[in-house]
């Protein structure tokens, strides 16, 4: 008899209990890999390059149209520049009495990302610690799969809340580093204006 997989344990299990997993609004998702290799799980991964949501029935679903969004009205690029250029001009004038070198611009920056930094490792101090938490529940399903035993109600409960914990996680230092990303971006923005603004004060002296 050939093993059963976590994965296919897990799914069958779930549509076996609709009791449990089900009537608490979780999915099925059947996802092929870029090796064309077709597997089952309650959330859509990275390495999931095709997916499709399953039933009850694990019945691929139809998917749904994305609905058409609002008809955004066309600006005219003639009755935004004054107003742009005069915002231009005021944050031109906030950078130049703000620093006195592109060093004070990199220290601003450095003490702009110090705090979101900490943020980011303590959340990834707990998205450890939650994969290692989902590493031993699933050697647990796997020695069960082993077994050919089916695998008890507590323990997909506790998968599944482990996985939901870990993909949170996940989300949450992605969208930290984002953040992070955008404070640099920012400072980068600001000192190649602070170079133009110089380089513009020096011809003109």
């Amino acid at each position: 008899m050939k093993p059963i997989t976590v994965l296919a344990c897990l799914f069958a299990t779930v549509l076996a209990l609709p009791g449990q997993a089900q009537e608490k609004g979780s999915r099925m998702y059947k996802c092929i890999d870029s090796a064309g290799k077709a597997y089952y799980s309650d959330k859509i991964g990275p390495e999931c390059g095709q997916a499709s949501e399953l039933n009850r029935q694990g019945v691929v679903m139809p998917k749904k149209k994305p609905a058409a969004g609002p008809v955004q009205p066309k600006v005219d690029p003639a009755a935004a520049t004054p107003k742009a250029a005069k915002e231009q001009e005021r944050r031109d004038q906030a950078l130049i009495a703000t620093y006195t070198s592109e060093e004070e611009i990199d220290a601003a920056r450095d003490r702009s990302l110090a705090i979101p930094a900490q943020g980011t490792k303590s959340v990834e101090a707990k998205l450890e610690a939650a994969n290692d938490q989902l590493a031993t529940l699933k050697k647990q399903a796997d020695t069960l799969a082993a077994q050919q035993k089916p695998l008890p109600a507590h323990l997909i409960e506790e998968v599944s809340t482990s996985q939901k914990q870990v993909a949170r996680l996940e989300a949450d230092v992605a969208q930290r580093k984002a953040q992070a990303d955008a404070i640099r971006a920012k400072y980068e923005a600001d000192k190649k204006r602070f170079r133009e603004l110089k380089g513009t004060d020096a011809a003109g002296k």
